[in-house]
């Protein structure tokens, strides 16, 4: 006997349209088939909860990402939060997709044709430490000083070229993200900024970048970084789902 697996507890990666073109190519968590729930040309991208406790592991994250950059290329999705579960599909559709389809339709709507794109600079750590001795003349002086001094000697001196160095850092952190920011705003609909991740991150952005824009903004992006030689590294990550300019409170 067959079983029947609508009835089979779902685990929900996002919401997209659901009009027969899409096919799901990647595997979900636990190397589940992703299918496609729809109710009347809404769909939600599910897959069976694999046996045991769902957990927010390395390999659980890394497929839940994966279902949904690949959904990505074939069209518009709202990402779920991770750990959405609802009982069976029966569920999927009375408890997200009807009651709040009015909501998800807008929300569609609204991001057609747009992806995120997540943008970190890293600045080279020798490179920045050379920066700031160049150009403050207190963090030089006091290096200097404590050259061939004994480190117990020094330690008041060390506390406080720490700060120095640290305050000198913000301050280029905050000129460099500015401009980086200020250059891609024109090819971003919209932009979040996220805290440094590390002292030597000079920018963490996510971007809402429309497919029309994509080659502007992925160009200004290059240019940046030929520009900066090698004195900030870029990590450019997308087309994504729009994780951070969608807010989807349903749960399961």
């Amino acid at each position: 006997m067959t079983r029947d697996s609508s009835k089979s507890a779902k685990y929900v990666y996002g919401v997209m349209r659901a009009d027969g073109k899409s096919r799901p190519r990647a595997k979900g968590i636990g190397e589940k088939q992703v299918r496609i729930v729809d109710a009347d040309g809404l769909g939600a991208l599910t897959s069976d909860v694999p046996p045991g406790d769902l957990e927010a592991g390395r390999e659980e994250l890394l497929a839940h990402s994966r279902v949904l950059e690949r959904a990505v290329e074939q069209g518009t999705v709202l990402p779920m939060q991770f750990g959405v579960v609802m009982p069976d599909e029966s569920a999927v559709r009375e408890r997200l997709l009807d009651p709040h389809r009015e909501e998800l339709e807008a929300q569609l709507e609204e991001m057609e044709g747009k992806f995120e794109v997540n943008l970190k600079a890293i600045y080279d750590e020798r490179v920045l430490l050379t920066e700031v001795i160049n150009e403050e003349p207190e963090v030089a002086k006091l290096r200097e000083a404590m050259q061939g001094q004994p480190e117990d000697a020094t330690h008041f001196e060390r506390i406080r070229l720490g700060e120095l160095i640290a305050g000198a850092v913000d301050e280029k952190r905050d000129r460099d993200a500015d401009e980086i920011l200020r250059r891609l705003d024109d090819h971003a609909v919209a932009v979040e900024v996220g805290e440094p991740v590390h002292e030597r991150m000079a920018l963490n952005a996510s971007f809402l970048v429309d497919r029309s824009t994509q080659k502007e903004f992925d160009a200004e992006v290059d240019r940046i970084a030929e520009e900066q030689g090698g004195r900030l590294r870029f990590k450019y990550t997308g087309p994504l789902a729009p994780h951070s300019f969608v807010e989807l409170a349903m749960e399961g």
